[in-house]
């Protein structure tokens, strides 16, 4: 008999699969009256991904020596097929739409899920094999046990969700546990130019990239997978050197299950990207604008920035998680024309970035855009990559990429 705690998606997508299977579980969260005494009568504890490890609930399944496990976890303990989990701190929804996409396009019984939208669970209701390709947050990574993907990619890492995880090790932690259970028959993918993630725990076959010792390589302008040419890098339509090493791991990935070349290099160089990631919403009055919603950490800014080869004009800022933007003034002085920092954080950015570039407060997104449109100029790049969490104002970053993009409609267009 399990107890899940969190009614959101995760948790009941949980509470569906142990439905589908006949067993007996409660469905809880904090507003449940007197939820911690169905903890006696429980074997096991079903957490979702946005309850804190600090919350009682952790302490309390100890105490009575319960069991503790995700949703993640739960599905994989019914699930008959194989696993892919990509994790890193960005980057990763779009390498794992990009592996899904190929792996699709070639073979059967493809799902996709994890932290990308769809939980674990709602698949394994609806089948038990096949090839779950999943994106897996630290969150997730957490509380697993058991779990063990066949393939492996962690492809970044950089100090995030410090509102979360007690600490950068502890966010850390999270990560490695996603592969710790790994064998000599599976493999891991590698970003070498990361210490922590080269001394990622695994007994798989690695492979890295970005790195002196890369398997996965640049070379005249082709992504090299050893000695087999994968894709030509000028074809792909998303922007930024990030998003080529995203799709190099979906390409070896897709190499991995047998894919041809032809069909990766068809797939890769057709697709758009994502909403809200570097997305091109048009040119208005001379000015193009860029839609990069889903920049919920510095790192992911730093990426945006560095995809464009001159100034842009900035807007940023949101949900204070803790991280430092200090790091990111020599790239403002170089990237950056003017900047408007908006949100919760924004005094803390106007101060760790206050000698790097004209740098403007506002309240709000709304009112950000609105204060720099008239200091537009023909030729200028207008961005949103707030580089941090969109919880002060928005339900997602998605609600707040959505917005921009209708404030860009009727302020500009």
């Amino acid at each position: 008999m399990y107890l899940i705690f969190g009614k959101g998606r995760s948790g009941l997508a949980a509470s569906r699969l142990l439905q589908s299977k006949g067993i007996f579980h409660i469905l809880v969260d904090d507003k449940t009256p007197n939820w911690e005494r169905f903890l006696k009568e429980v074997h096991a504890v079903v957490v979702s991904p946005g309850i804190k490890p600090i919350h009682r609930v952790f302490k309390l399944a100890k105490d009575l020596k319960r069991e503790l496990i995700g949703e993640t976890e739960l599905a994989y303990r019914f699930w008959k097929g194989k696993v892919i989990a990509i994790t890193g701190t960005d980057g990763k929804t779009t390498t794992t739409r990009l592996t899904y996409l190929i792996l699709k396009s070639s073979l059967s019984g493809v799902y996709e899920g994890g932290n990308i939208g769809t939980p674990f669970s709602e698949i394994v209701s609806q089948t038990q094999s096949g090839i779950a390709v999943l994106e897996v947050s630290s969150f997730q990574g957490y509380t697993l046990k058991t779990f063990r993907p066949n393939v492996g990619a962690f492809i970044s890492f950089s100090e995030d969700h410090l509102d979360w995880h007690s600490d950068i090790n502890d966010y850390l932690r999270g990560k490695y546990r996603i592969f710790r259970n790994q064998k000599g028959e599976d493999f891991l993918l590698l970003n070498g130019s990361v210490e922590e993630i080269r001394k990622t725990p695994s007994r798989a076959k690695k492979f890295f990239f970005l790195s002196e010792d890369a398997d996965i390589r640049i070379s005249d302008g082709w992504i090299f997978f050893k000695n087999e040419k994968l894709f030509e890098v000028s074809k792909l339509k998303l922007r930024g050197i990030h998003n080529v090493w995203n799709a190099s791991v979906a390409a070896v990935i897709g190499r991995l299950f047998g894919v041809s070349i032809s069909t990766i290099r068809e797939v890769l160089y057709s697709f758009k990207g994502l909403p809200h990631r570097l997305e091109y919403l048009g040119r208005f009055g001379g000015v193009e604008v860029y839609n990069d919603s889903k920049s919920t950490t510095p790192h992911a800014l730093r990426a945006a920035l560095n995809s464009f080869d001159k100034k842009v004009v900035l807007l940023f800022g949101g949900k204070d998680k803790g991280a430092d933007f200090s790091h990111l003034a020599s790239l403002f002085k170089k990237r950056v024309r003017l900047a408007v920092a908006f949100g919760e954080n924004r005094f803390k950015l106007k101060e760790q970035l206050k000698d790097s570039a004209p740098l403007l407060l506002e309240e709000t997104l709304e009112g950000a855009l609105k204060r720099v449109i008239p200091l537009l100029e023909e030729g200028d790049i207008l961005l949103l990559s707030p580089g941090s969490a969109s919880f002060d104002q928005f339900q997602s970053y998605e609600e707040r990429g959505k917005i921009f993009a209708d404030l860009v409609k009727e302020l500009l267009g």
